[in-house]
């Protein structure tokens, strides 16, 4: 009888394990959403936390890749929701005439700073200066020399190297903020263009030097003193299925930025714990201060508010690099 009753006993566990596994939601039912580490993380930090699935009746799970590897992300179409530099999510666009995205909003609008222990406070100053600039070909490098285009700056003024010339300015490339800082807090290197949180870090590792800061957000536009940096890329047949929940986002943000500001270590935490083993982060809890997440200009902006100023952003970025950007059309934009 015992050895009968451990049998029976033995079947209804394995029932009872094969039944509780096929009652949970598969993995591949649950919608990805994937960000790039840096400001575009941060923007979403709290929707991570809170493991946030906008009202949809299934699991949103979250993923955060070095900004590198953003582009394979939409290319091989593994997320639903992701978030991605307008110029490179316009690349990938048209280079699938059947593109599944749609861009439903842009998400933060710009966070550069050109920091300076000189006494930079025009662009005209930057003569006869070497400026730092983070990745050549890359937003930064492509937003600085559209300013400086627009403002008559660029053409036979601009110059790559590392040595100073008068009346030019040389703009001297680096891989990351990180091995530019070094280069500004020594003083071999006089002004930087660099993103926040890595602005105000410079200020507080050297603090022995005065420093001045140059909006580029303003310079870009003295109006809304912004420009659209990183969109949310959504699957058409997601948005289709899930529209009103996606729209619903915007109201989530406000309460996202304010929860980043109030809870940085849990934001921090909550973005460093989505990345990829072995991937150091960005994000560091003790640079984080309300004055820097208000520096990375984190709102949400629907397609339709934003489209004229996506195009112009477009249209200002091919003209110094063609290939930076892809002209899109009205099928781009939910």
């Amino acid at each position: 009888m015992k050895k009968f009753l451990t049998v029976v006993f033995t079947f209804v566990l394995a029932l009872l394990t094969v039944f509780s596994t096929a009652c949970k939601q598969p993995d591949d039912n649950s919608l990805k959403f994937y960000a790039p580490d840096g400001a575009p993380a941060l923007a979403i930090a709290k929707f991570i936390n809170d493991n946030e699935n906008f009202g949809i009746e299934r699991e949103v799970s979250y993923k955060v890749v070095s900004a590198n590897d953003i582009g394979d992300t939409m290319s091989q179409g593994k997320g639903d929701f992701i978030v991605m530099p307008v110029n490179a999510a316009s690349k990938l666009y048209k280079a699938n005439p059947n593109s599944p995205y749609v861009m439903t909003a842009v998400i933060t609008h710009g966070n550069l700073y050109l920091m300076s222990s000189n006494g930079v406070n025009t662009l005209e100053d930057l003569k006869g200066k070497v400026v730092g600039v983070i990745g050549q070909g890359l937003v930064p490098d492509l937003t600085l020399r559209a300013i400086l285009s627009d403002n008559g700056l660029l053409d036979g003024v601009v110059q790559v190297g590392d040595t100073a010339t008068d009346g030019k300015i040389t703009l001297s490339y680096f891989a990351d903020a990180q091995a530019m800082i070094p280069m500004l807090k020594q003083g071999v290197l006089s002004v930087g263009l660099l993103p926040e949180p890595a602005a105000t870090k410079l200020t507080s590792v050297a603090p022995d030097k005065t420093w001045s800061r140059l909006d580029v957000q303003e310079l870009y536009d003295g109006e809304t003193k912004s420009y659209p940096q990183a969109v949310l890329m959504v699957k058409k047949s997601v948005y289709d299925q899930y529209k009103d929940n996606v729209d619903g986002i915007k109201d989530m943000f406000a309460d996202n930025v304010s929860w980043v500001t109030q809870n940085t270590e849990a934001a921090v935490n909550a973005v460093n714990g989505k990345l990829p083993e072995g991937v150091t982060p960005s994000l560091v809890a003790a640079n984080i201060t309300s004055t820097v997440v208000a520096n990375c200009k984190i709102y949400y902006e629907s397609a339709a508010q934003a489209k004229q100023s996506v195009l112009n952003y477009i249209n200002k970025i091919k003209a110094v690099a063609d290939k930076s950007a892809n002209a899109v059309t009205d099928d781009f934009f939910a």
